[in-house]
């Protein structure tokens, strides 16, 4: 099998925490899983009676295609209907363009050689958009690590690109603490919302916030990427989103890729969390390929 990463590369995902690799996506997929989500959150609108009065494009769900069409979605139903939004990304799940989009050969073989395990035993979990919003913290994530939010999934990689529009430090970029993947134990806070007066408000993140006294000493690194760049990053490496200080939208898709081998638990599901019934059972062990 022919490798899709030099050694050098590898080597600076191992020694980082992360990567970025250069136009690894094609404009001609990332405009198809584009069109593809913004098609059907316009699907969502014009299902609410109100909206669909109010939609540029009418009820024709095929001419809806562009970044400026999803942000007139989300303007129309950020403030009453979160919700409706929020349950549009369950939707991407069964969407064969999403699924073709992840399930392509070089996104498989650079996954197999970071994460050391087969091709064969891939899994990919769901995509998810994130969406920066101008001047607005709601959608933020403090410094964090994804192992806090998935602490029964042993071996995965984080993956992050930028959708529609390039990302830099001015249209809310994601940070991170270069090498801090290194550290162990981490302790964290757990709260919704992003700051004291948003403490607890409905439709904030869920923090897991790693203090900013732990990553003190880590260079703090801008994901300056242009649209088809793609970062993988490890499950430890803490990181968090900056405030879209610019007068447009931006956005990001990300996604996990994982293996089971390492985890503790016969659960199928990769957000199966601690202290409930996620099928474990005495007599479970990690398995050694080598």
């Amino acid at each position: 099998m022919s490798g899709f990463l030099t050694d050098v590369q590898k080597n600076q995902f191992f020694e980082d925490g992360y990567i970025i690799l250069k136009d690894f996506f094609t404009d001609e997929s990332l405009t198809k899983l584009e069109t593809s989500l913004v098609r059907f959150y316009a699907i969502q609108a014009f299902k609410i009676l109100e909206y669909r009065k109010k939609l540029s494009h009418g009820s024709n769900i095929l001419e809806y295609s562009t970044a400026d069409d999803l942000v007139e979605i989300l303007e129309m139903m950020e403030d009453s209907d979160k919700e409706a939004l929020y349950q549009v990304q369950k939707l991407f799940l069964d969407s064969h363009f999403i699924k073709e989009f992840f399930t392509n050969k070089k996104l498989i073989n650079v996954s197999s050689d970071l994460l050391k395990i087969p091709e064969e035993l891939i899994l990919i979990s769901d995509l998810g958009l994130f969406v920066n919003k101008p001047q607005t913290e709601r959608l933020l994530y403090k410094w964090h690590n994804e192992s806090h939010f998935y602490p029964k999934r042993q071996n995965f990689l984080n993956v992050w690109f930028p959708m529609f529009f390039d990302k830099n430090l001015e249209n809310g970029t994601m940070m991170m603490a270069k090498k801090s993947h290194t550290l162990k134990d981490l302790p964290f806070i757990e709260y919704s919302g992003y700051d004291k007066d948003s403490l607890g408000k409905k439709n904030y993140f869920k923090q897991l916030e790693v203090p900013e006294s732990y990553v003190d000493k880590f260079e703090k690194i801008p994901m300056l990427c242009k649209r088809g760049d793609v970062v993988l990053f490890n499950r430890n490496l803490v990181h968090a989103s900056k405030l879209n200080h610019s007068d447009n939208y931006s956005f990001a898709g990300v996604t996990r890729i994982w293996e089971p081998t390492q985890d503790l638990t016969l659960s199928g599901e990769f957000t199966v969390q601690p202290y409930g019934n996620d099928f474990g059972r005495p007599g479970i062990d990690k398995i050694n390929l080598s």
